[in-house]
């Protein structure tokens, strides 16, 4: 099993109409590359693999002041992130939450998720799309987060990373 699901890891691909916003990697043993696309809030991007296409977009950023009473996460400021995402041709269900990204602060620091109200993300099918968000604790007075987006959560390389400055 872990074969197969390590088989499936280096098969992703993004596009973006802004190439002049890509970084090339190569994959590891193998002579393709795969282009990390830097994109900022508002901008599509759009993630193909083997199975079909999908478009995401980073809406809006905004801090609350809402805390959750329970958590013991340190949080001296709490961010919600909007996004929206679309099936565009894969027959499978897309479903894209937090577990897909990862949010790091301007001085490189990982961020983690907090546990507050969002919008929880859905199944979509093909053709379809809809919005969602996610919350994430941050402990600077920078107003920047990077935010990379896996479409295998089990891949080693993002698929493509957005820049949000508010």
């Amino acid at each position: 099993m872990f074969l197969g699901i390590t088989g499936c890891v280096e098969n992703s691909e993004s596009k973006t109409s802004n190439d002049e916003n890509s970084e090339n990697t190569t994959t590891d043993g193998e002579n393709k590359t795969q282009e990390i696309t830097t994109l900022k809030l508002n901008e599509d991007a759009f993630i193909s693999n083997e199975e079909g296409e999908i478009r995401l977009k980073i809406l809006s950023v905004k801090e609350t002041t809402e805390r959750n009473q329970f958590s013991d996460k340190q949080a001296d400021r709490v961010v919600i992130i909007e996004y929206e995402y679309e099936n565009k041709s894969r027959e499978d269900d897309v479903f894209i939450s937090d577990i897909d990204f990862r949010a790091y602060d301007k001085a490189n620091f990982a961020l983690e998720t907090y546990p507050i109200s969002v919008k929880h993300p859905s199944k979509i099918s093909t053709g379809r799309k809809t919005t969602a968000s996610m919350a994430f604790a941050l402990n600077n007075d920078e107003n920047y987060i990077e935010l990379e987006f896996y479409d295998n959560i089990f891949s080693s390389k993002a698929d493509v990373k957005f820049i949000l400055e508010w």
